[in-house]
């Protein structure tokens, strides 16, 4: 994981914080709408509600990050790998 909390100045998660589940797992399950959300703006923080539908789409019951939720460094490389490969039409 790398995402970041409440740091959107630097690229490094914070020690003791949660993050989001890996990328692998939820971006090739979130909706396409949720994906177009994300794109338009890769180093905006999260909404709540896009946050809490990843941690959905892990089945995970841990409690969903509060405050700001900011997309990492590998994350986003994930998804311009994917964007490269992906026809995205």
């Amino acid at each position: 994981m790398s995402s970041i909390i409440d740091e959107p100045a630097h690229d490094e998660r914070p020690t003791g914080q949660y993050g989001l589940p890996p990328i692998g797992l939820w971006w090739p399950m979130l909706e396409r709408p949720l994906q177009h959300e994300l794109l338009e703006n890769l180093d905006a923080p999260l909404r709540q509600y896009v946050v809490r539908r990843i941690f959905d789409l892990c089945e995970l019951e841990s409690p969903v990050p509060r405050g700001s939720v900011r997309l990492g460094v590998n994350e986003r490389a994930y998804i311009a790998g994917w964007m490269h490969a992906v026809d995205w039409g």
